[in-house]
């Protein structure tokens, strides 16, 4: 048994069925219509989302087409009709987040309907049949278990066909830097201009870079004040979300706009990649501090010496007296991390 399965609280749910486009056109019409314009009209969705939603509504409909008749139609469904398609998922392992993920996806189809239909003769009476059914009871999928080589590559390939380079950027320079999300919003743009740091003695590059000075935690309200580490890697992702965002006035590397102008982000956005995006693409709950052991971990894995990792990630030994690691003093050489 690996690692991974060993941590788990409950055993792995059965992945939901795809359901193909021979699937979906089992289901009825005026079903598949409404589901179709609904996901056409969600422009306010990403790629990922609609991906999830997408696949969350075909779910649902087939579940209704092959349980609840083939005539049932939206407008016919029912509260203890939903109650029993949440039992279902629930029966089938998957975790309270996963079965949240389709409310959503449901209960928006709903509310898009009653907006845009509310005239309607057969939808006069309608109501958001979600609503009123109690959410599943939260559960931990699984205890706080590093990533894996494999779940970053996931999550990187899966953000970067998605164009989502803001998230990846983000998500990978919060892993390469070991870094905190209230550190990682204080990075500038400016660092992408950035040289790599060179040896004080042979003027060589050490294959990584710092970026501006970020406060970090520590007493005072200054708190401890460093640099963070990235490698080329980084560096290029970079370049392709500051090619996507175009010109603007914002100093921050990590913005977004707000009343028509682009601001710095705040580390609740941080949390809600983590918690809407990088959790639902590799199946299971993770935060922003994961990345911080999970850096740790896998520079230890791989032979590096303790004290490259306690460097990086600026934590604290025995004594109480010790200070963070200063990397401008280039009081020790991390350029084999990277």
């Amino acid at each position: 048994m690996s690692e991974f399965e060993k941590n788990m609280l409950r055993e792995r749910a059965k992945p939901s069925n795809e359901i193909t486009d021979e699937m979906w056109k089992e289901v009825n019409d005026f079903n598949r219509s409404k589901v179709e314009e609904f996901l056409e009209e969600s422009t306010h969705l990403s790629v990922h989302s609609q991906k999830q939603y997408k696949s969350a509504l075909r779910i649902f409909y087939h579940w209704v087409h092959t349980t609840l008749g083939e005539k049932k139609l939206i407008h016919q469904i029912k509260k203890k009709d939903f109650m029993r398609f949440q039992n279902f998922l629930i029966r089938r392992g998957l975790s309270s987040n996963a079965v949240k993920l389709k409310r959503s996806a449901i209960s928006s189809l709903n509310k898009y309907i009653i907006n845009f239909y509310e005239d309607e003769e057969e939808f006069l009476t309608f109501r958001n049949f979600v609503e009123g059914v109690p959410n599943p009871v939260l559960n931990k999928t699984y205890e706080k278990v590093v990533l894996s080589l494999e779940e970053i590559e996931l999550i990187c390939k899966t953000l970067e066909e998605d164009k989502q380079y803001q998230e990846l950027l983000g998500f990978m320079l919060l892993y390469t830097s070991g870094c905190r999300r209230s550190e990682l919003v204080q990075v500038k743009k400016e660092v992408f201009d950035y040289e790599q740091v060179k040896d004080a003695k042979t003027g060589e590059p050490k294959g990584y870079y710092m970026t501006n000075t970020v406060r970090g935690k520590g007493k005072g309200e200054l708190g401890e004040q460093y640099p963070l580490l990235f490698d080329d890697k980084v560096k290029d992702l970079m370049k392709l979300w500051l090619d996507q965002r175009g010109e603007d006035d914002c100093e921050y590397l990590f913005a977004s706009r707000r009343n028509g102008k682009m601001t710095q982000i705040s580390t609740s956005t941080v949390n809600y990649w983590f918690k809407e995006i990088f959790s639902d693409i590799i199946g299971r709950r993770i935060n922003p501090h994961i990345t911080r052991s999970s850096r740790s971990t896998h520079i230890l894995e791989s032979g590096q010496d303790i004290k490259k990792a306690q460097s990086l990630l600026r934590h604290k030994q025995s004594s109480t007296t010790e200070q963070f690691y200063d990397l401008r003093k280039d009081k020790d050489d991390l350029s084999g991390v990277f």
